[in-house]
């Protein structure tokens, strides 16, 4: 029984996982397709340091912040929701599991 919730659990987590990352690696290559100007500040000229050019500090979120293309503010909603529906599972999973250990 637990087996089986476990997979259950797992496979949703590599789901939502697998989800969020393409929606991150698409959101990526739309801002370097559609503002390379922004992206060429960012300093990403390398696929590898992507992912973490796009932490939060002050200077990479006011660059983030001037994007004005449509198709890259999609890609940038599509990201930021991907990414709360990811952690929103995470989260409910954690809390699940920490009362069904509190009151088994």
């Amino acid at each position: 029984m637990f087996m089986i919730v476990g997979g259950v659990l797992l496979l949703g987590w590599l789901f939502f996982m697998v989800r969020a990352s393409i929606a991150e690696y698409s959101y990526y290559c739309a801002v370097a397709e559609y503002e390379p100007e922004i992206w060429t500040q960012l300093g990403a000229p390398n696929y590898w340091i992507a992912p973490f050019l796009f932490l939060v500090t002050p200077h990479r979120k006011r660059l983030l912040d001037t994007i004005e293309n449509p198709q890259v503010l999609a890609y940038q909603q599509r990201f930021k929701a991907t990414g709360r529906l990811f952690l929103g599972y995470v989260m409910a999973v954690l809390i699940s599991a920490i009362a069904f250990f509190t009151w088994a």
